[in-house]
């Protein structure tokens, strides 16, 4: 089952059993909708309340059907719909490259959890994902650390983080770089299938503080969660999609009131993380960015905003995006085209190794 047919399976309060993994992933979702000022205060209204206004919440976000789904098995959930909801944030901006939003989950009067946003629809979101290859802190990894220590300062007793996609790369950079007194009231961390950082945090004192509160999970075919540098101990999660399809969370499976564990990721996924990462080690600063600037200069030279109208009239987005190509400069170009090349060498190279042909070797040039 996923999590819609947990929720309406599990009778059980949080006061009848412990808040889990599963609990998490459900409400991380929930923070990919959209809400009403309403929302914004103290936590107070439930989530019932949100429930019965599903096309409001549910516009213009990614899985519409599924969310729907969801949100109706939560109105009649004895778990989640007496759950209370509050202080919705949301900034974005072109300028600064951002999509940011969080919420507040009041679970019980001394226990409230944290969800981050993922990446949304809109190009721009996708754009600030590739930012993350690019610089030491994104704005929304910074958006997140401010977020949670004001929240931390108007509710009281113990916290739980929790975000899927970039969200769970917000969760682990807000609770590494909160203070020790805020570390304290952390008692986990999920990160669901969350990207990786540019610069390895992994050996800092100040994710050794919060390291074993860190509960990461990523599906079999996982791609997302295993871009640039991530944490070596993660659980894998059977979904019932494939390849890249599987970081939806509505795929991932469970069983018994948890995920359906597996003991190691597919083999093209290691392929995939052993290609992108050398790729992506081999780019300098400069040449990641005005490589990422080229890219998006193409995707937004479509004439579109997000990637399902990017998906709408493909014939004439294409040709729209040639144009654009043929814009750039000579450079730009040519990282694209060299970069399109070397990224294929590597993945047949990454291919061949991970299935004990022949270990890759592979010359950028």
């Amino acid at each position: 089952m996923n999590i819609t047919s947990y929720v309406k399976k599990n009778r059980e309060t949080f006061a009848d059993a412990p808040f889990n993994e599963v609990d998490s992933l459900v409400l991380c979702e929930l923070s990919y909708l959209h809400y009403t000022r309403a929302f914004a205060g103290a936590p107070r209204k439930t989530l019932r309340d949100m429930a019965k206004d599903v096309k409001t919440h549910n516009k213009d976000t990614l899985l519409p059907l599924e969310n729907i789904g969801l949100l109706k098995a939560i109105a009649n959930s004895p778990r989640f719909a007496d759950v209370k909801v509050g202080y919705f944030r949301e900034r974005n901006s072109v300028k600064r490259e951002t999509r940011f939003a969080a919420m507040t989950f009041e679970l019980a009067p001394d226990l409230h959890y944290v969800a981050f946003r993922g990446t949304d629809i809109t190009l721009l979101g996708w754009k600030e994902d590739f930012n993350m290859a690019i610089v030491k802190a994104i704005p929304s990894q910074k958006l997140a650390l401010q977020y949670l220590q004001t929240v931390a300062s108007k509710v009281d007793g113990d916290l739980i983080l929790g975000g899927h996609s970039k969200g769970g790369n917000l969760v682990v950079y807000a609770g590494v770089y909160a203070s020790p007194e805020l570390q304290d009231r952390l008692l986990a961390i999920y990160d669901h299938d969350g990207p990786g950082f540019r610069t390895n945090i992994f050996g800092d004192s100040k994710y050794l503080r919060v390291a074993d509160k860190i509960r990461k999970t990523v599906p079999h075919d996982s791609i997302i969660g295993m871009l640039l540098n991530v944490m070596e101990r993660y659980e894998v999660v059977e979904s019932n999609s494939f390849s890249v399809m599987q970081h939806n969370p509505f795929s991932w499976q469970i069983e018994d009131n948890h995920f359906k564990k597996l003991p190691e990721t597919a083999r093209t996924s290691v392929a995939m993380e052993q290609t992108l990462t050398t790729w992506i080690s081999g780019l300098d600063r400069k040449t990641t960015q005005k490589l990422t600037n080229a890219i998006f200069a193409v995707l937004f030279g479509s004439g579109a905003t997000t990637v399902p109208q990017l998906l709408r009239r493909p014939i004439g987005r294409l040709r729209n995006m040639k144009r654009a190509f043929d814009a750039l400069d000579d450079e730009s170009k040519s990282l694209l085209t060299g970069n399109g090349k070397y990224l294929m060498s590597l993945w047949f190279a990454s291919m061949k190794h991970v299935y004990g042909i022949v270990a890759p070797e592979v010359d950028p040039q």
